[in-house]
């Protein structure tokens, strides 16, 4: 059986206990609020719902409202940096936490710091919203604006996303990525922004060149080694974006010229199926010439194949047998160096 005297103990004890717990829980939320210390020396951080920054830093003056007796004190905390800015158009959250363990790295004892009123606050980044649409109109008029060719037709690929960027004086620069052989076609368009001269963001459009041009083709087959005349051509308007770049847009190149293979009826004529024909056929009949400024001798010779001007051919002197290379001058004369 427990007497009295031991229940009379322990109920003091278990009081004690329950006072010593009180003292603490009272001290904590003293602490937490400020309130152990006189008025005059509490400073109070009011952190608003939400703050826009304009820098890529934010400091404790920025986010907050300080007040407090210590003038000195408040100076000092006010530019303390809390942290680094998000990104344009992004937000993040402020904690009493972070801010309390920023004024702890700078020495400061936080024992002094009250938050009467929100725990957190929202911190977005002061920005400038550039529509996608917008960048690919822009980059649509950089396409016609450096072409000539009014039949070039460009379009979006690929929708452009809005981009987000820091407040100042915007600028760009368009260019063309990579390098193209063809006029038309897939084509990516690199936009460089800067803010105050200084880069801060890229962004690739791609786009489709849809490209119409005036070509020639055969109206008919046209054999291999015929010269070609202009009745055997016919010009047609043609999209031109997928074609090899050797199509031909100018009659002069193709009238005189010789057919290097069959060329079928309706087909693009380029210029790799096209040659300059010979002055000289195998077997043709001309002079060999040797001159120089004091001296010019010639003789009757016979070509051993055919050439054409500027290209040295094998002749045989038709007097000494011999035969030599030269070099095809006009239709009836080759040159010996």
């Amino acid at each position: 059986m427990v007497n009295k005297k031991d229940r009379k103990m322990r109920y003091l004890k278990h009081s004690c206990r329950l006072f010593v717990l009180l003292i603490l829980l009272s001290s904590e939320i003293a602490f937490s609020k400020g309130s152990s210390l006189p008025e005059e020396e509490q400073i109070k951080i009011i952190l608003p719902q939400s703050s826009v920054i304009n820098s890529d830093q934010y400091l404790l003056g920025e986010i907050s409202q300080i007040e407090g007796g210590d003038a000195v004190l408040l100076e000092k905390v006010s530019q303390i940096v809390i942290g680094q800015s998000p990104l344009p158009g992004r937000k993040l959250t402020v904690t009493r936490s972070l801010i309390l363990s920023r004024l702890r790295s700078q020495k400061i004892n936080t024992k002094r710091f009250l938050f009467p009123g929100s725990e957190s606050s929202s911190i977005t980044r002061a920005a400038l919203k550039i529509k996608g649409k917008d960048i690919e109109q822009v980059v649509l008029k950089h396409i016609r604006d450096t072409n000539n060719n009014e039949d070039l037709k460009p379009r979006i690929l690929a929708k452009t996303r809005d981009i987000f960027l820091p407040r100042g004086q915007v600028s760009y620069v368009i260019n063309s990525k990579g390098k193209y052989k063809k006029e038309g076609g897939y084509r990516n368009y690199v936009v460089e922004f800067s803010i105050d001269g200084k880069a801060v963001r890229v962004v690739t459009v791609r786009t489709y060149l849809k490209l119409y041009k005036e070509v020639f083709v055969a109206r008919d087959t046209i054999k291999r080694n015929k010269i070609i005349e202009e009745s055997d051509l016919m010009k047609v308007r043609k999209n031109v974006d997928r074609m090899p770049r050797e199509y031909i847009t100018e009659k002069d190149q193709l009238v005189g010229k010789i057919s290097n293979r069959t060329i079928n009826p309706s087909e693009t004529i380029r210029g790799n199926t096209v040659s300059i024909p010979p002055l000289v056929k195998s077997g043709d009949r001309l002079q060999i010439v040797f001159e120089t400024p004091f001296l010019r001798l010639s003789a009757p010779g016979i070509s051993m194949a055919k050439g054409r001007k500027g290209e040295r051919i094998p002749v045989k002197n038709m007097d000494s047998k011999i035969v030599v290379f030269a070099t095809v001058k006009t239709r009836n004369i080759v040159l010996v160096n």
